[in-house]
């Protein structure tokens, strides 16, 4: 069953007190995805880690108690996510071991060089252009340092059936492998995860 429009858009940009409702399906909908991510991620202590994309905040909570005392960051571009993901964060906030803040893929508001991991789920759909995202996280990734994505391979015809393009850029992982290595990426894997159907593709800076 195709997702109305409106849903889209909600779930790619959350506003208003529908945004909020949004905050929460998302936070139930996208565990498991984002639970097999931070295996793969496998924090560490002391690292800086960013997630693009923050958006309910449950997930940065879950990388800020095992990267301490290193930085947990998210950015996010909806306002609605933001608040959501600040009354999760409480503690690290006033702590300063986590920081949040409104940008996107475009534009990711921290120095050159100040991240030893990057991940993001479910966004790549929603990026005005793929390159330049990438070529953001290059830029705030230190050298060797990692990127995981994790995302639906628009190879899958039903998924176009399923989400309205005029919202969803569906990416073929071949095609986002191919995006990452012209922003200066090597060491390039993607795999299906068996237990979510997501791509996870590995990188390094």
């Amino acid at each position: 069953m195709a997702k109305p429009e409106f849903i889209a858009r909600q779930s790619a940009h959350p506003t208003g007190l529908f945004g909020h409702l949004v905050a929460r399906v998302m936070a139930f909908d996208t565990a498991g995805a984002n639970r097999r991510l931070l295996q793969r991620l496998d924090p560490k202590p002391g690292e800086a880690i960013l997630e693009l994309g923050c958006g309910h905040g449950r997930t940065l909570r879950q990388v800020s108690a095992k990267n301490a005392p290193g930085l947990a960051a998210g950015v996010d571009p909806s306002g609605v996510m933001l608040r959501v993901a600040r009354g999760h964060l409480r503690r690290g906030l006033a702590s300063g071991q986590v920081r949040v803040a409104e940008g996107d893929a475009a534009h990711i508001p921290h120095a050159d060089e100040s991240f030893d991991k990057a991940f993001t789920v479910h966004t790549l759909y929603f990026w005005v252009d793929l390159r330049a995202g990438f070529q953001e996280l290059h830029r705030v990734l230190r050298p060797g340092g990692e990127l995981i994505l994790g995302f639906h391979d628009g190879a899958d015809p039903a998924l176009h059936e399923e989400l309205p393009d005029s919202v969803y850029t569906l990416h073929t992982a071949e095609e986002v492998a191919a995006a990452l290595e012209a922003e200066g990426f090597h060491d390039i894997t993607s795999a299906i995860d068996e237990k979510t159907g997501l791509t996870f593709a590995h990188a390094r800076r």
